[in-house]
């Protein structure tokens, strides 16, 4: 989407001057329908060699998550082979505004976060992608990463708002991110991938620390 949903977005991401540590974590694992304790989660920014695998999970996640708001003929061309171009450029060619982190179990993708610091002069920092595989999903990985990319941008744009765009019908991740402390700004109705029309709302954080302290 341009800059509010898209699959190619203007200011490609950014690079840390001083690289977070890896973290593991515990955290609780879905098997079969049946939350369990998993091993050790590690959290970590993303290199080069993870473009595949977030692309692919990017593509997933679009096609669970916007089918029938995105047009069909965008979701079912070769989704996966676009956002890999996507990601390899972002990772390859990092911006320093760039921060993109993944959840790790062994060598299993759960999830990722990509922000950009300092990216609208009105509304601040930019969430521009949050995806956790559907197994891990209400096991605390998705807020873990949040509250990671809110330390990061805290640590470097800490007197800036925070926003994300997610979609009106997408109630899930909209009480997702209230929970976070975020609160909708504004609803939109915009053109995005494929020429569909979608209604949008805009998440803000009025200051980075609220995403970090939730």
């Amino acid at each position: 989407m341009r800059r509010r949903h898209s699959v190619a977005r203007r200011g490609f991401g950014d690079r840390l001057t001083q690289p977070l540590q890896p973290t593991r974590t515990k955290t609780a694992r879905l098997k079969g329908g049946v939350r369990q304790q998993s091993g050790v989660i590690e959290y970590r920014q993303a290199r080069l060699s993870d473009a595949q695998a977030i692309g692919l999970l990017h593509a997933r996640s679009f096609r669970e998550n916007v089918r029938g708001e995105f047009t069909d003929a965008f979701l079912d061309a070769d989704l996966p082979a676009e956002l890999l171009q996507l990601w390899q450029g972002r990772l390859d060619r990092p911006p320093e505004n760039q921060f993109v982190q993944v959840a790790l179990d062994d060598a299993n993708l759960l999830g990722f976060v990509c922000a950009y610091g300092a990216h609208d002069s009105q509304w601040g920092s930019l969430i521009d992608n949050l995806h956790v595989v559907h197994s891990a999903r209400k096991t605390g990985v998705g807020s873990s990463l949040m509250k990671q990319a809110g330390a990061w941008i805290t640590s470097r744009y800490s007197d800036m708002a925070v926003y994300l765009l997610v979609l009106e019908s997408n109630s899930v991740a909209r009480r997702f991110y209230e929970r976070l402390g975020a609160r909708n700004a504004e609803t939109s109705t915009m053109e995005t991938h494929g020429g569909a029309v979608v209604r949008s709302c805009r998440y803000t954080w009025p200051r980075p620390q609220r995403m970090s302290a939730a």
